[in-house]
């Protein structure tokens, strides 16, 4: 009988999936964000969203006034940052912004504005391996380019990291998604993918609000497609055009100390003045149209 349940209980226990701990300069970030909540636990909170094909845990930061648990009835936030691995300023950048965000929360900013309304998520790294080797790509996959949208309806989701984050953004509601990278100095808006029309419904209210936040770091802006050029299955395309979410595509300038520092208020301006719930004109009803020419999106 001894051997009989022995048998099962090495079957049950080699079907278990244990998530590989995280190395390198990730364990780095890792370590900063433990440390981040260990010092503010009653509004800092570390968590995963899924794993990637490596089986390490992507971490998030939820920041809140109850951060515990996930808590619906506030106002989502979402930061996602590390696309490219090698574009280490914009994990810097979702750092900083946590650090200031947490100091906000535990000074009288709290009552200022929505803050104590809202929930964020910020997470500082969605391409782990591509991190860790300062390499743009993932697993020979651009990340920043696996997303489903109208004009790539088919072939997305080839990284496990880009599909816990597509089945993480479905358990509650975003009013504001930022995406960090670098580098080129400017904040752009939908869309940013080939069309013949890239100007969305919100269009106006996305400038005016652009116009506003680019005044605080004096970065550029405008639409995705004009500004940058067009790149189809980007993550700031896909968070407005499946869930709504006001969507700020980030190039950070040079990702110096002083650029994050000049950009982590752009930031917090963008929040305060986006809506505190997701857009209701975020429907594409244009026309896609094929690539000309090479893609030289380098964000």
């Amino acid at each position: 009988m001894k051997a009989f349940n022995s048998i099962f209980l090495f079957l049950g226990l080699s079907s278990l999936t244990f998530a590989a701990a995280p190395t390198g300069r990730y364990k780095t970030i890792h370590d900063q964000m433990k440390a981040l909540e260990a010092g503010h636990p009653q509004v800092a909170k570390v968590f995963s969203i899924g794993t990637n094909d490596d089986g390490v845990e992507l971490y998030a930061l939820r920041i809140s006034t109850a951060p515990q648990e996930m808590d619906k009835s506030k106002i989502g936030q979402l930061m996602v940052a590390t696309h490219h691995g090698n574009e280490g300023g914009s994990t810097q950048l979702a750092m900083e912004f946590s650090k200031d965000l947490v100091r906000r929360y535990e000074s009288k900013a709290l009552w200022k504005e929505n803050l104590n309304q809202m929930e964020f998520t910020i997470l500082p790294v969605l391409n782990v391996s591509g991190y860790n080797n300062n390499a743009r790509h993932e697993h020979g996959q651009d990340p920043n380019r696996d997303y489903p949208g109208p004009c790539t309806p088919n072939g997305w989701g080839k990284l496990k990291s880009i599909r816990s984050l597509i089945s993480f953004v479905e358990t509650r509601s975003f009013a504001g998604s930022v995406t960090a990278h670098g580098y080129v100095g400017n904040v752009t808006y939908p869309w940013g993918f080939y069309t013949d029309n890239n100007k969305s419904f919100d269009n106006n209210k996305y400038h005016e609000i652009f116009r506003k936040v680019a005044e605080v770091n004096s970065y550029s802006y405008g639409n995705s497609g004009d500004a940058i050029y067009p790149a189809n299955g980007c993550y700031e395309d896909f968070i407005y055009w499946k869930h709504g979410s006001w969507s700020l595509l980030l190039e950070l300038l040079n990702g110096s100390q002083s650029d994050v520092a000049d950009t982590v208020p752009a930031m917090a301006k963008f929040y305060d003045l986006i809506d505190s719930t997701p857009s209701a004109k975020n429907q594409f009803e244009a026309n896609c149209t094929n690539h000309r020419g090479p893609n030289l999106r380098i964000e």
